[in-house]
C-alpha cells in the first residue's frame, strides 16, 4: 500500500464534501467564519452527538492554530444567529500551539472518550473479506426516488431529500445492498475532483436496515463504492467514522482503511 495522504490534504477534501452536502440540506443555513464555516439548522441545538449534530462550525483545513480572534467572531456570529450551542470541528493543526487553550478560554470543551477519524485506502478494486450473503449494485437514478421511499423507515425521512437532491444534480451516486428486490442497506458515493490525481472517492451517507444488521451488508457496500471510484479514476477513498461505532471501524478497517487525519471536536454553549 503507497504511503497514505498528506492529512491537510485528507482534511481539505472533507470539508469541501462537507458544505457539498450541507447546500442540499433542506432548512440549513451555510455562514462564513474566519477560516471556516458553520452550518446550521433551527433546532440544532438540541443534538446531543458531534457526529450527526447539524449545528457545527469547520475548521477542518487550519493548517496554523486557532487564534483566540478567530474564536471571538465566530462566537459573536453565532450568538447574533441566536444558536445556543455547536460542535466546533478543528483539524489537528487548528489546536496546536495555544489553539486547545484558547477553545478552552471561550468556554467550548473538547468532546471525550470519542475519537473522530477520517480514514484512507487507494481506490483498487475492491471484495469483502468474506462472501456476503446480500449483493451490492449501483442504483441507477430513476430506481433511486422509489428504493429511497422503500427505506424510509429506517433510513431517516429527514435526509431523503437531500439525497434524492445530490444524486439529480450529479453530486453522488447511490448503492444499495439488495436481498432479492428488497434494499436492506445503502451507502453514497461522492467524488472530489478537487482533490489531487484524477479526484477521491468519499464513502458516506450510509445505513442499514437493523433487521439486516451482521450479515455483512456494509462490507459489500465498502467493497462496491471503492471498486466504483477506482473505475471513476479516482486516487483514494476516504470514509469517515468514530470509536464509538466499533461496526463500522472494523468493516472499515477489514477491506484496507487506515487512519489518515483525526478530528478534534469541542462542544460550544452560548
Amino acid at each position: 500500500m503507497p504511503p497514505l495522504p498528506d492529512a491537510l490534504e485528507v482534511a481539505r477534501c472533507s470539508d469541501r464534501l462537507y458544505r457539498t452536502g450541507a447546500s442540499h440540506r433542506a432548512g440549513v443555513t451555510i455562514t462564513e467564519v474566519p477560516r471556516g464555516w458553520a452550518r446550521l439548522r433551527p433546532g440544532g441545538e438540541h443534538d446531543a452527538f458531534a457526529s450527526t449534530a447539524f449545528n457545527r462550525v469547520h475548521w477542518l483545513t487550519l493548517d496554523a492554530p486557532i487564534t483566540r480572534n478567530d474564536l471571538i467572531a465566530a462566537d459573536t456570529t453565532l450568538r447574533a444567529l441566536d444558536v445556543r450551542r455547536a460542535f466546533l470541528w478543528l483539524s489537528a493543526a487548528g489546536v496546536a500551539g495555544d489553539g486547545d487553550a484558547e477553545l478552552r478560554r471561550l468556554g467550548a470543551e473538547r468532546v471525550p472518550f470519542v475519537r473522530y477519524l477520517t480514514l484512507a485506502r487507494p481506490a483498487t478494486p475492491a471484495t469483502p473479506p468474506k462472501p456476503a450473503p446480500l449483493g451490492a449494485r449501483l442504483i441507477p437514478l430513476d430506481e433511486l426516488p422509489g428504493t429511497l421511499d422503500a427505506v424510509s423507515d429506517w433510513y431517516g425521512k429527514d435526509g431523503i431529500p437531500a439525497a434524492l437532491s445530490m444524486a439529480r444534480a450529479g453530486v453522488s451516486e447511490f448503492h444499495g445492498a439488495f436481498e432479492g428486490a428488497t434494499p436492506v442497506a445503502l451507502g453514497a458515493l461522492l467524488m472530489d475532483r478537487g482533490a489531487r490525481g484524477n479526484g477521491w472517492g468519499y464513502l458516506g451517507w450510509a445505513g442499514t436496515d437493523p433487521r439486516h444488521r451482521g450479515r455483512g451488508a456494509q462490507s459489500a457496500l465498502i467493497a462496491s463504492r471503492v471498486s466504483r471510484a477506482a473505475e471513476l479514476g479516482a486516487a483514494w477513498c476516504i470514509s469517515e467514522t468514530n470509536t464509538a461505532v466499533e461496526t463500522s471501524l472494523r468493516n472499515l478497517m477489514r477491506i484496507g482503511f487506515l487512519p489518515a487525519a483525526e478530528w478534534c471536536v469541542y462542544d460550544w454553549r452560548a
